[in-house]
């Protein structure tokens, strides 16, 4: 249904400016203003009536909206906007903020900084205040300069700049892709100190996953920002502040109850496929910049997420890598254990045990003909105590320890709550007089007062171990990490990373002053192995939401049920009832409107065009619908299904769904007093008589009656076998090259290399000649890596910085220590950043391109020694920037001096 330009403000605009605060009655809108907008070609008189005109709270227009009919587009009007604008400006002093619509989609306009957008809704006046006064007193960022105490690396230095760049260039959404442990929230929080100081942003909010997350930044933001007011969302609460904490789900819970202008910047951390798929309806809502965070590698971010992030050539904002860091000496790296059992490897046959090993199972109760498991079982179908027995002696063995000969912190990742139980029982049997001192812990949401734990665990000396169940996979930020013990398989690539991002902070200990040059994996389940053979990980198939899916298949129903020639009126009510749920605020279901009133007043005749739309434009809006329960939908769902397959007479399946509805109804809790109310149809329902004569009717009534009560399910997982064997670890290998490299322990491979190198070195001239302390070429350096790489040991600079314990060193260097006996492995990292951090600091107006270009020029300067003048304007520093059009000759001059005091003082 089409309706006027009167219509169309009538039943929606009206409403829509009332429920954002705007009426007449308030005196704070009013319709129909005459303005006179200067003579016009033709024979237009220069007099026209603007649609409305908000006012604010001293009386004077703040913004107007122009208004047309539903069947035009919301962006026919914009040039009679401008005009209004322009006569009020010119009447006021003040340019109003405009809005654009047709009372399906709004456009709200700021023409002094943005082109048109769609908004969800109209601002309300505080939020129209707001904005008006950063257009008034905000700063250009370019002259605000970054805090440096609180992000103080140059990368972060960089990161920042990108996105005030991009601000300033009108750009509103934003993504970083930074590894873990470089400091995402420092370079957050000193971001929105930007932004709070050159008075662009008033209201924050940033949203995380999970509980400990969200108190985990708030923490750091009251430390690096005590002046600000901060407060957490939760409960369904809101209270004020300028700052903003909430998990996605507490954001659900209450995002509608906020206007779209309520925020001015909404950071979103680990912004990877999950925040589009289920909480994209956040960003929606609010008029905001929008900055996406993740440690995510870019391989792996979905192309929808970059898209929701305004990076469509899937492309970030900023990119800084796990590689980058690394090589820049501002994450550690890993060395990776891989350890299985002898279990593990072989699985558990009862009658392949040997006869001590039958004895024990025998005299424990276990029929060995029930022993039948592959390795893969362990901790599913069967628990043997004595594998993770095996699991806590390795790590005891085998982990890094401090000066006391204690472990260093360690994260163990269990399969399960009952999986990490056992490995803590048997941290307890295995070591009781360290257990009494409190080294190891079970940290996951099964214990009270875990967040307590964890603050221990984080700060205090004791516990040293976490077994954790998902609460520390992603997020925890623990510097002091020196173990991770992977005692569960893994089978996503990004969690994956996440898990092991754990580990690669920098941290210097401080009763020892020992700085940590890497962390130690101890791999139980070949994961790395997994990822070298499938580098995507487990393929993700997007699954259809059980609202949706419940949707398509009523209306699938609906369309056999007119086949047959026997529509019902309840099909057509339950599928009108869901679409009558949807949030019409919501910017994607308010193009919609006026067919869905259409719909709940008449149903369409089951023809192609409306059912293809009802299917493929309103059925995935179904999502959308807040407080849906689960188990209610999958009861709905079991019990359509089970509608449909009666009609068509598919036995087979309709036995299958009996038994999943029968099932579903004799777990239901019996001392629940809204259950036993049901008791007698529950026992109908069970019974074969209700089977024997089933109807349509019949399973309609039993959905409707049973679904409330599905929340009060008992779930009952299969019990696995228990059973407790003695297991050995019965193959370690060390996996020295990263995640797809070849394998050995690290002391015998550092003897081949070096066997190898002196032998080479009688071989090759360059060798030779760095062996006498010759200065070498690049072109030089490029052949003898290029030599030592194609031997069997794959020597590079990653790998022999890893067996000689040296991860800042140059090739360079290494080789010299190899080559020559006197030749030390300097710490040059240190060296060299703390020179380019006093660069910096006397130059702090520099640009994110400049920046970018300096980090560059430092890679190469560890890399090479020395850089040259002609280098500035060579790969691989031409492919970052042209020097020449990045920095003043004087600035060139500076550091090239830089370069050349770094490369004396190496040589």
């Amino acid at each position: 249904m089409t309706r006027t330009e009167a219509q169309t403000r009538a039943h929606r605009i009206d409403a829509d400016l009332a429920r954002a605060g705007w009426s007449s009655a308030r005196r704070n809108l009013l319709e129909e203003v005459l303005l006179r907008t200067g003579e016009q070609e033709g024979e237009y008189d220069g007099r026209s009536f603007a649609d409305y005109v908000l006012l604010n709270a001293a009386g004077n227009p703040i913004a107007i909206v122009e208004a047309k009919r539903s069947s035009r587009d919301e962006l026919a009007g914009k040039r009679q906007a401008a005009e209004y604008a322009d006569a009020i400006r010119t009447r006021f002093g003040i340019d109003p903020f405009v809005y654009l619509t047709n009372g399906r989609e709004i456009q709200f306009w700021d023409r002094d900084r943005y082109p048109p957008r769609p908004v969800a809704g109209f601002h309300t006046p505080e939020d129209l205040e707001r904005l008006l006064h950063q257009r008034r007193y905000a700063q250009p960022l370019g002259t605000v300069a970054i805090e440096p105490r609180i992000a103080g690396r140059d990368y972060q230095a960089e990161a920042i700049r990108r996105v005030a760049e991009g601000i300033e260039a009108a750009r509103r959404r934003f993504l970083l892709v930074m590894a873990t442990g470089t400091g995402k929230t420092r370079t957050t929080i000193a971001l929105v100190d930007l932004l709070l100081r050159a008075k662009r942003v008033q209201r924050v909010l940033l949203l995380a996953d999970r509980r400990e997350l969200v108190r985990q930044a708030m923490m750091e933001f009251k430390t690096r920002l005590p002046n600000e007011s901060l407060a957490r969302i939760e409960g369904g609460e809101a209270p004020t502040a300028r700052i903003h904490f909430a998990t996605y789900p507490s954001m659900m819970q209450v995002y509608e109850r906020l206007s779209v202008g309520h925020y001015d910047l909404i950071i979103a951390d680990e912004s990877h496929r999950s925040i589009y798929q289920r909480y994209k309806a956040l960003l929606d809502h609010f008029d905001a910049l929008v900055l996406g965070l993740t440690a995510t590698p870019t391989d792996y971010i979905d192309h929808n997420t970059f898209q929701l992030f305004a990076c469509d050539d899937g492309v970030p904002t900023y990119l800084y890598s796990y590689e980058q860091a690394v090589a820049a000496g501002n994450l550690v790296n890993y060395r990776v254990l891989n350890a299985q059992t002898q279990f593990q490897i072989q699985g558990i046959q009862g009658e392949a045990l040997p006869e001590p090993l039958k004895q024990m199972a025998l005299d424990q109760g276990v029929d060995l003909e029930e022993l039948d498991f592959e390795g893969s079982d362990l901790e599913k179908s069967i628990v043997n105590q004595g594998t993770n027995d095996a699991i806590v002696r390795e790590f005891m063995v085998r982990c890094r320890r401090d000066a006391q000969g204690l472990p260093h912190k360690t994260i163990v990742f269990a399969v399960s709550h009952a999986h990490a139980k056992r490995l803590y029982e048997s941290f307890n049997r295995l070591y009781p007089e360290l257990q009494s001192q409190g080294l190891a812990e079970i940290i996951d949401s099964y214990i009270e007062r875990a967040d307590a734990l964890l603050d221990d665990f984080k700060f205090k000396s004791m516990p040293r171990v976490a077994i954790s169940v998902n609460m520390l996979d992603t997020g925890v930020d623990v510097p002091a990490l020196q173990n991770l013990v992977f005692a569960k398989p893994v089978f996503s690539r990004v969690k994956f990373w996440q898990m092991l991002g754990r580990g690669t902070r920098l941290h210097t200990d401080p009763a020892t002053g020992e700085r940590k040059r890497d962390f130690l994996i101890i791999d139980h389940w070949k994961n790395f192995a997994y990822f070298q053979l499938n580098p995507e990980g487990e393929t993700e198939r997007p699954s259809e939401p059980l609202p949706v899916r419940l949707f398509r298949l009523r209306l699938e129903r609906w369309l056999l049920e007119h086949a047959q020639q026997r529509p019902t009126d309840v099909t057509v009510a339950r599928l009108q009832a869901m679409l009558g749920a949807l949030p019409r605020q919501s910017v994607d279901v308010r193009p919609h409107v006026e067919t869905l009133d259409r719909l709940a007043q008449q149903w369409p005749f089951p023809e192609s065009a409306p059912i293809e739309h009802l299917s493929h434009a309103l059925a995935p809006l179904l999502r959308l619908v807040p407080g849906q329960a689960i188990d209610e939908l999958q009861w709905r769902i079991w019990c359509e299904r089970a509608a449909m397959a009666h009609v068509l007479g598919r036995a087979e399946e309709l036995a299958r769904l009996q038994q999943r509805i029968q099932d579903a109804l004799l777990r239901l809790a019996d001392d629940i007093p809204e259950v036993r109310t049901h008791a007698q149809a529950r026992a109908f329902a069970l019974s074969p008589g209700f089977w024997q004569h089933l109807d349509p009717p019949r399973l309609d009534e039993l959905q409707d009656r049973f679904a409330p009560l599905m929340r009060f399910r008992v779930r009952e997982g299969g019990q696995p076998i228990e059973i407790n064997l003695p297991d050995r670890i019965a193959q370690r290998s060390w996996i020295i090259y990263g995640p797809t490299g070849e394998g050995a322990f690290a002391d015998r491979y550092r003897e081949q290399v070096e066997a190898f190198v002196r032998r080479l070195a009688d071989e090759h001239p360059a060798l030779a000649r760095l062996k006498r302390g010759e200065a070498l070429s690049d072109d030089e350096f490029d052949q003898i890596a290029a030599t030592l790489n194609q031997a069997d040991l794959f020597v590079t600079t990653d790998t022999l910085r890893q067996a000689f314990d040296a991860p800042q060193a140059s090739l360079v260097e290494l080789l010299r220590h190899i080559l020559c006996e006197d030749a030390r492995l300097p710490d040059r990292e240190a060296r060299v950043q703390a020179a380019f951090d006093a660069f910096l600091a006397a130059h702090p107006g520099l640009r994110a391109n400049q920046l970018a270009f300096l980090r560059a020029v430092k890679a190469a300067v560890l890399r090479h020694g020395r850089v040259t003048r002609a280098a500035l304007s060579q790969a691989p520093l031409v492919n970052v920037g042209h020097v020449e059009a990045l920095f003043a000759p004087r600035d060139i001059d500076e550091l090239l001096a830089l370069a050349e005091r770094l490369a004396d003082r190496a040589a």
